[in-house]
């Protein structure tokens, strides 16, 4: 019993990002939008605290007609 119950928490420590319990954390994407295509660069990833917060509070960048940023949610 003692056995499966410390298997059990070994398990969701490694499948639950610990970031989740302490702080606000979301997923974001980096997306490139040229006008007539979007295309995400980067497949959405978990963010959490200060990293999450940069990336849901950034501006977009816009160079040579291209504009890039990050999608959070």
């Amino acid at each position: 019993m003692t056995r499966s119950l410390a298997g059990l928490i070994v398990l969701a420590a490694f499948t639950l990002p610990a970031c989740e319990f302490l702080e606000d954390c979301g997923q974001c994407e980096f997306v490139e939008d040229d006008g007539t295509e979007i295309t995400v660069i980067t497949p959405a990833l978990i963010y959490c605290g200060e990293s999450y917060q940069e990336k849901l509070n950034s501006t977009p960048v816009e160079v040579a007609g291209v504009t890039t940023y990050w999608n959070c949610y």
